[in-house]
């Protein structure tokens, strides 16, 4: 009988250590599961960082993450990063979005976590990764609650633009014609906002970002054209292209010059680019 006793007061005193073991582990994963030194390789996610109040968890960022003013801005490239510079800030996260040179692996090869998050295709992706660096940083009410202010916002965007005539737009990345098509997150806001979009013909495979013709352009007669980064240098010569002045945006001279950044860039400030377009189209 005292054996039995013994037996059952050992096995209860073994489930107690487990348990409490148990509990002591898991509290540790959960005070240890909110990164404490991040490196942002990706000006899109410096600015959802902050904006979602990880910023106090941030060490450093790419040389483009030029936004909000107090990144820790640093020299290492988001398009050719060095492993060497990036460990020996000593990070326990290094969230990328773009894999160059295979870094994720070189980084996961000498012990360093990281996120990999490429260029959303739509708002909704935009959305998603919101939510995803939410959880990871510890910050998921903060995250949430940016989630349904840009809603709310997309909402009233959407509004303000479901009565007016479609306009057709072509946004020029660079001179040599790349738009941005409906597969991508900014043709997904064009097409959100009741915009037909002139990349989207020429982008038979999904690409995104496809290369236009100029004929294409031509022949579309877009009413609109954007120029993010562009000035009004940039303009005249465009306006000077061998037949655009057929075009109709051309003609009437609907060119919207803005900033390259919120144009760009997947964080929240890409619907103050939204909102610039539905201002300037809807005038």
């Amino acid at each position: 009988m005292n054996l039995k006793l013994q037996v059952l007061k050992n096995s209860y005193l073994t489930i107690l250590v487990i348990f409490l073991l148990v509990i002591l582990a898991s509290a540790h994963e959960i005070n240890g599961s909110s990164p404490k030194r991040i490196i942002s390789l990706s000006p899109s996610i410096t600015e959802i960082l902050f904006e979602i109040g990880s910023g106090n968890q941030v060490i450093a960022v790419d040389n483009l993450s030029n936004y909000p003013n107090e990144a820790p801005i640093s020299d290492i490239s988001a398009y050719d990063p060095n492993v060497e510079a990036i460990s020996l800030l000593n990070p326990d996260l290094v969230i990328l979005s773009y894999n160059i040179k295979n870094l994720k692996n070189a980084l996961k090869k000498i012990g360093i976590e990281t996120i990999y998050l490429p260029a959303p295709l739509n708002f909704e992706d935009i959305l998603e990764q919101i939510d995803y660096l939410g959880l990871q940083t510890g910050n998921e009410d903060k995250a949430k609650k940016l989630i349904s202010k840009m809603k709310n916002r997309m909402k009233t965007l959407q509004k303000l633009r479901e009565n007016e005539k479609a306009t057709k737009i072509y946004h020029e990345i660079d001179p040599n014609y790349y738009s941005p098509s409906k597969f991508s997150f900014i043709g997904d806001i064009y097409q959100k906002l009741n915009f037909k979009n002139v990349a989207n013909k020429a982008d038979i495979s999904n690409l995104g970002y496809p290369k236009l013709s100029p004929e294409l352009i031509i022949s579309e007669n877009p009413d609109l054209i954007v120029l993010p980064g562009k000035d009004n240098k940039y303009v005249e010569k465009v306006k000077l292209r061998p037949g655009w002045d057929y075009i109709e945006a051309v003609k009437k001279n609907n060119f919207l010059l803005t900033n390259n950044d919120i144009a760009s860039r997947w964080g929240p400030r890409i619907l103050n680019f939204a909102s610039i377009l539905v201002e300037y189209s809807n005038k």
